[in-house]
């Protein structure tokens, strides 16, 4: 069994510094063969100098422009030759035992991911599976408590079986530069029948959306995240085009532009053009 490893890296320099030995410590006690990629979204700090002084075994993929989540995992993904991929960003901190626990939980030829527990500064971790239920107009989310499965596998922070995640060709670049690109994965393997669980017992530590929160405005992050959930649930929903957009219209978009949140129209705007591209 060898196991890919992919980080997505943006201006990440002090975060790859910080969290990478704590991949090879978990690689370590793995005892799994393996390659090290990390993809560079055209970074202006001094990633890909460090990498290359500190760890020259880690293969460096750079983008020419910046390209936003989805499509910098891509280009990993399809270089990936491992039989396992395991995604993470770079804020993460793995504990000694989670590539050896995610490994281990590969159940059967029809499982497509396992998620570990993600432990944030806010000491709230995640402590169940999520699944979905398609609606007319909305795909909606459902705590599981009941055993491991999970239909929502996180792009921060899962190993994958890479056939599988190749032949749904990875994350859809609708939804660049970030936001619900790991929700529609994890839908589309859900309709492929495949099975992805949650292991509590493998634990990681989440430093949470840093890259994002530094490069961007709340407003703007606000922006983009309506807009890909309009485009999620268009994807997915049961209704027509159409009657989806009469329903958002007016329950939604509307509403909240009356009440002085104009950016509302922008995120709904921006759905049609890309739906429509």
């Amino acid at each position: 069994m060898t196991i890919t490893v992919l980080i997505p890296n943006y201006n990440g320099r002090t975060l790859l510094e910080k969290f990478l030995p704590s991949v090879f410590a978990s690689l370590d006690v793995a005892r799994a063969e393996y390659e090290f990629i990390i993809v560079d979204d055209c970074s202006s700090d001094s990633s890909v100098e460090f990498l290359r002084s500190n760890y020259p075994e880690i293969k460096v993929i750079q983008n020419d422009k910046n390209l936003g989540f989805s499509k910098t995992c891509n280009r990993g993904i399809m270089a990936a030759q491992g039989d396992r991929l395991l995604l993470l960003n770079s804020d993460i901190q793995l504990t000694p035992n989670y590539i050896k626990v995610c490994l281990e939980s590969f159940v059967d030829q029809n499982t497509f991911a396992i998620m570990g527990q993600a432990i944030d500064s806010s000491c709230k971790p995640q402590t169940t599976g999520i699944l979905y239920k398609q609606r007319i107009f909305s795909v909606k989310k459902y705590a599981n408590h009941s055993n491991n499965e999970t239909h929502f596998v996180s792009g921060a922070n899962s190993v994958y079986d890479t056939n599988k995640l190749k032949e749904l060709r990875g994350f859809n670049p609708i939804f660049s530069p970030y936001y619900f690109e790991d929700d529609d994965l994890s839908f589309r393997a859900m309709q492929k029948g495949w099975k992805s669980y949650f292991i509590k017992e493998a634990i990681c530590f989440h430093l949470g959306s840093s890259s994002i929160k530094s490069a961007a405005k709340k407003r703007k992050i606000k922006r983009i995240y309506f807009r890909n959930k309009l485009i999620f649930n268009r994807l997915h929903c049961k209704s027509s085009t159409s009657s989806f957009n009469r329903k958002v219209l007016a329950t939604t978009v509307l509403p909240k532009y009356c009440a002085g949140q104009f950016w509302i129209w922008n995120s709904y705007r921006d759905s049609l053009t890309l739906m429509q591209s």
